[in-house]
């Protein structure tokens, strides 16, 4: 009996059992979450490398400004002083000299002097800036050729220039370092060879006008009152009388058929102006 009855109380709680799990059942299966299959990992794809980045571009170096045109010399201008205003102008001109002409006749006065050295003094007024009136002296001393007759052979011969004149004087004032200038004179010349020998000297002279000497020249303002610069000059003139100095009484042989001679002098002038 008690066997009848633990049978029945065992089949009743299967039976309970299994009606409950089959209404748990569906509640189960909506709590329950779905595992879905893992998918498959998917690889990362492979990273381009960078680009390579152009070169840079080097700027082209900027062509430097031209530089500006050099000045144009200009000559210098002379100094403004006391040259361009009336006033009182010493000169000094050195020089060297060739004869050129006849003193008479056929008679050269190349034959007898080969040149002469000259140092000229001069004294004047300018009038302006552009004119001056002035008076010189002259000495030179002329190299006396051995053939000239008396000369040579044991006995020395010397002899001298000397002239005195008066000239104007054009300065042209040009804007320029050396400004030229002209001008024109006359006077009167002295020429003397003297012949020595024995113990005894004998001269000759002779003399004459100057017609007229052109010279020009160049004036370099080296400070207010100074100036320098080159010059040459041509002489025309006429020796008028003769005359010889010796131990022994001379007759004065005079002049025939007189002929032009001239001097042909280059060198250097300078002036001081007060």
């Amino acid at each position: 009996m008690l066997v009848v009855r633990t049978a029945a109380f065992v089949g009743s709680s299967l039976a309970a059992l299994a009606v409950s799990a089959v209404i748990a059942a569906p509640a189960f299966a909506q709590d329950s979450p779905v595992v879905e299959p893992e998918a498959p990992p998917v690889e990362a794809p492979l990273a381009e490398p960078p680009a390579a980045e152009p070169p840079a571009v080097q700027p082209v170096p900027a062509e430097p400004p031209p530089l500006p045109p050099p000045p144009v010399a200009q000559q210098a201008a002379p100094l403004a002083s006391v040259l361009d205003a009336p006033g009182v102008d010493f000169g000094a001109r050195v020089g060297y000299g060739l004869p050129f002409g006849n003193v008479s006749g056929a008679t050269k006065l190349g034959d007898s002097v080969s040149s002469v050295a000259s140092l000229v003094l001069e004294a004047g007024y300018r009038l302006n800036a552009d004119f001056t009136i002035a008076a010189l002296f002259q000495y030179g001393f002329a190299q006396i050729k051995d053939t000239t007759p008396g000369c040579g052979e044991g006995n020395s011969c010397s002899g001298s220039i000397v002239r005195l004149g008066i000239e104007a004087i054009y300065n042209l004032n040009l804007d320029a370092a050396l400004s030229p200038w002209i001008g024109a004179g006359t006077g009167y010349e002295w020429f003397t060879l003297s012949a020595s020998g024995m113990g005894q000297t004998t001269s000759l002279h002779l003399r004459g006008f100057e017609f007229v000497t052109l010279h020009a020249g160049g004036d370099y303002r080296i400070s207010p009152q100074l100036a320098l610069g080159p010059f040459v000059s041509l002489s025309f003139a006429e020796y008028a009388t003769l005359s010889i100095e010796a131990p022994a009484p001379a007759g004065a042989p005079g002049l025939t058929d007189k002929k032009l001679h001239e001097w042909l002098q280059l060198g250097v002038r300078g002036r001081f102006g007060i």
